[in-house]
């Protein structure tokens, strides 16, 4: 099997396991090179997603999604049942999961933002060991100690390394804090993966990243996402949360991982245009934060 997938492979292999065939099959998100997301439909089980990963541990990530998300779904989280999940040999994995109902939220208003920040409450606490899926130790090891060439690709514009060196100097006092990895985590909870029917949530998605850290690294993904868009009473209170729970060297900590995690992402992606027009919308955050919380 080749670096890139084709449909009609992935859909002989899952008729075979769900014994029925696949229906009205279409694209959900642009093709790359080791993933890729279909929507389709079985008459048995309804409306699903299909997502299929290559190399990157795909794996055990796709082990550790279908083990994990169904104890967080117990708890009434809104997450997508799995139907099934297994290999396609060669490094690629496939999970099959149910399509949730309603569409991605374009601004997270009042009843939105209540209700979210309640779901967010029901990840704490997970209860059970992280293993390699500990994110919180993850965003120490790249802020403390260089994994990944994080803070390298984050500087490599002249904007992203002016940023680079006040979050060095803003992580000064709580340099090596380690937050606990104990509760689930979304990982990439942006406004984007939020569904809802009017002011009702109906679902959370897309969640390859899936693992155990602290909660308030959502709060702070979904702050960036409001203060970018311009709501800022609603970034105001997920980042006060995220404070709550972490404390404000918590905080701190998940707020730079993030600015970071997104200038090194753009570098990598080949746009470095985009590093830079994004950099000063991520600095002023990171400057109205350390007024507020030191």
């Amino acid at each position: 099997m080749s670096e890139t997938l084709s449909w009609p492979l992935v859909a002989t292999r899952l008729e075979r396991e769900l014994g029925e065939p696949l229906q009205d099959a279409r694209r959900l998100t642009p093709a790359k090179v080791a993933r890729a997301t279909w929507a389709a439909r079985t008459r048995g089980a309804g409306e699903l997603v299909v997502k299929v990963r290559h190399g990157d541990r795909a794996d055990e990530k796709t082990q550790w999604l279908a083990a994990g998300l169904p104890l967080l779904g117990a708890r009434g989280y809104p997450v997508p049942g799995i139907v099934w999940h297994g290999s396609l040999g060669d490094d690629w994995y496939v999970v099959v999961q149910r399509r949730l109902p309603g569409r991605p939220i374009g601004r997270l208003t009042g009843p939105l933002l209540d209700a979210l920040l309640e779901l967010v409450e029901l990840q704490a606490g997970a209860g059970i060991a992280a293993g390699d899926r500990d994110f919180a130790g993850y965003i120490a090891n790249v802020l403390f100690d260089d994994w990944d060439e994080v803070w390298d690709d984050a500087g490599r514009s002249p904007a992203g390394a002016r940023l680079c060196d006040w979050i060095r100097d803003w992580l000064r006092p709580v340099w090596g804090l380690r937050l606990a990895p104990d509760d689930f985590t979304h990982n990439d909870l942006h406004l984007s993966n939020v569904l809802a029917d009017g002011e009702r949530i109906t679902g959370v998605v897309d969640w390859d990243e899936f693992g155990l850290g602290h909660r308030a690294i959502d709060l702070v993904v979904l702050g960036f996402d409001c203060a970018r868009i311009g709501e800022q009473q609603a970034a105001d209170r997920l980042f006060a949360r995220a404070a709550g729970v972490a404390g404000a060297g918590g905080l701190r900590c998940l707020a730079s991982y993030r600015a970071l995690a997104h200038l090194a992402d753009n570098w990598r992606e080949g746009q470095p245009a985009d590093t830079e027009a994004t950099t000063p919308d991520f600095a002023a955050v990171l400057g109205r934060l350390r007024a507020q919380y030191g």
